[in-house]
C-alpha cells in the first residue's frame, strides 16, 4: 500500500470515529453534523481507492465531482456497492451543510450502515482488507497482539463472539493489562523489599498495581478467584490514557464489554464473565465496538513507545581495567560504606563514570559477579570504584 494511501485512510479513520458517535446520538441536530462528516470520510476513502489504483501518478482528481470520483471508480471495474444511496448521501449532505436543512436520525442510521459497507467492500477489492483490517495489518507491529486480533477477527466472521472477544482482551492483556497482574508476588513477604526478590520476580507484571497489593498476605486474603489477580490501579491507567491520548471511558468500556482474562504461567489463561454478557454482548456489534477500540489503544501505545530515544549502544569500548583488593563503595565518595571488594575470580562490567561529590576525584560505576557456574544474586557487587 502507498504511504499517501494509507495516510489518508488515516484521516478518514479519525473522521470515521467521530461521525459514529454523532449519528448514533438520536439528535437531529449532532445527526445533521454527522452526516456531513460521513460524506468526508466517504470521499477521503474513494480518493484513497483511486490513489492506490493510479500506479504511474498520472490521474488528476482535484478538480472532479464526487459523482464523477466514483465514475472512475467504475472505469477500473472496481466495485461500487449502493452507489445510487452513495449519490444520495452526497446531495443530502450539500442541503444540510449549505442550506441548514436538519436531517432525520433515522434516515442518517441508514446512509451510516450502508457508508460503512461500501467502504469496505471498496477497500477489499482495492487493497484486500476492510477498514478496521487495515489499520492492523499496517500500522500494528508484528507479534502475540497482533496475531491474537487477527485471529479474533477472524473467529468473529464464524459467528464465535465469545472466543472473538476473549482475543480481543487477550491482546490487550499480554500487552498493557499485564502490568496490574500480581500474581508474581503472591510467594513475596509483606515486609520484603529487597533487589533479589524484584530480580527473581523475573517480568514486570504487576508493577502498576498498588503497592500494597504486591504481597503474599494481601493475596491470600484478597484474591478469590483468578481474575483477582488483575488490580487496576484507576488513577495509573487515567495517566496512562491521558498521556498517550486514549479515551479513559473508551477503555473502560472495552473492559466491561469482554470477557476479563489472566495469565498466570504461561500459555495458561483464567477466564470471567457474567452469564448476562453472554445473553446480551456476544454479537457482531459488540465486537466491532471492541475491536475499534483495542486497535486505538494499541497503535497509540505503539505511537507513544516508539517516540522514546536512548543512547545507542552498537559500538562498545574497552571497560578500563580495575584492580583486586579496591574497595566498592555505596557512593561515590571516599567516605561511603564499602559494599565489597574487587575479588580475582569475579567478571566484572564498567556501566557508567562519574564525577565524585568531591569533583577532583572520578569514579567508575561497576558491577562484580563470579566466574562459577551457579551462584546467587547475593553475591553480585554494584558500586562505585575511584578511577585512579
Amino acid at each position: 500500500m502507498k504511504t499517501s494511501t494509507l495516510n489518508t485512510l488515516l484521516v478518514a479513520k479519525a473522521i470515521f470515529k467521530k461521525t459514529k458517535s454523532l449519528v448514533n446520538s438520536g439528535d437531529k441536530h449532532s445527526c445533521t453534523a454527522g452526516i456531513i462528516l460521513l460524506q468526508d470520510f466517504v470521499e477521503l476513502v474513494v480518493l484513497a481507492a483511486l490513489d492506490e489504483l493510479d500506479k504511474n501518478e498520472q490521474r488528476n482528481l482535484e478538480s472532479k465531482s464526487f459523482d464523477e470520483l466514483l465514475g472512475e471508480l467504475k472505469k477500473l471495474n472496481v466495485p461500487v456497492i449502493k452507489s445510487g444511496t452513495i449519490k444520495a448521501l452526497n446531495k443530502q449532505r450539500v442541503i444540510s451543510k449549505h442550506y441548514g436543512q436538519l436531517s432525520e436520525p433515522a434516515s442518517v442510521i441508514t446512509y451510516f450502515n450502508t457508508a460503512e459497507n461500501f467502504v469496505d467492500a471498496l477497500l477489499e477489492h482495492v487493497v484486500g482488507a476492510k477498514l478496521q483490517e487495515i489499520f492492523l495489518t499496517d500500522i500494528l507491529k508484528d507479534g502475540p497482539a497482533k496475531t491474537l486480533i487477527k485471529d479474533a477477527i477472524t473467529l468473529a466472521e464464524q459467528g464465535k463472539f465469545l472466543d472473538s472477544l476473549v482475543g480481543l482482551r487477550k491482546a490487550f492483556y499480554i500487552s498493557y493489562e499485564f502490568e496490574y497482574c500480581i500474581y508474581a508476588f503472591r510467594l513475596r513477604e509483606a515486609n520484603d523489599n529487597g533487589l533479589s526478590d524484584w530480580l527473581g520476580l523475573g517480568v514486570s507484571g504487576g508493577r502498576k498495581a498498588h503497592h500494597w497489593t504486591r504481597n503474599k498476605q494481601w493475596i491470600e486474603a484478597n484474591v478469590k478467584k483468578p481474575t483477582d489477580y488483575i488490580q487496576i490501579n484507576h488513577e495509573k491507567l487515567k495517566t496512562d490514557c491521558m498521556e498517550w491520548g486514549i479515551s479513559t471511558v473508551d477503555t473502560e468500556n472495552f473492559r466491561r464489554l469482554t470477557p476479563e482474562v489472566v495469565e498466570t504461567e504461561k500459555e495458561t489463561w483464567h477466564l470471567d464473565y457474567y452469564t448476562n454478557f453472554a445473553a446480551n454482548e456476544l454479537n457482531i456489534e459488540n465486537f466491532n465496538y471492541c475491536l475499534e477500540i483495542v486497535l486505538d489503544f494499541l497503535l497509540k501505545k505503539q505511537e507513544f513507545d516508539a517516540s522514546h530515544k536512548w543512547p545507542k549502544r552498537v559500538k562498545s569500548v574497552p571497560a578500563p581495567p580495575i584492580y583486586v583488593g579496591k574497595p566498592i563503595l555505596s557512593m561515590p565518595f571516599q567516605g561511603a560504606t564499602i559494599t565489597g571488594y574487587v575479588k580475582e575470580d569475579y567478571y566484572y562490567s564498567v556501566d557508567r563514570i562519574v564525577s565524585g561529590f568531591n569533583t577532583a576525584e572520578q569514579y567508575l560505576y561497576v558491577h562484580l559477579y563470579p566466574q562459577k557456574a551457579e551462584f546467587s544474586i547475593h553475591e553480585h557487587i554494584w558500586g562505585y570504584l575511584l578511577n585512579e
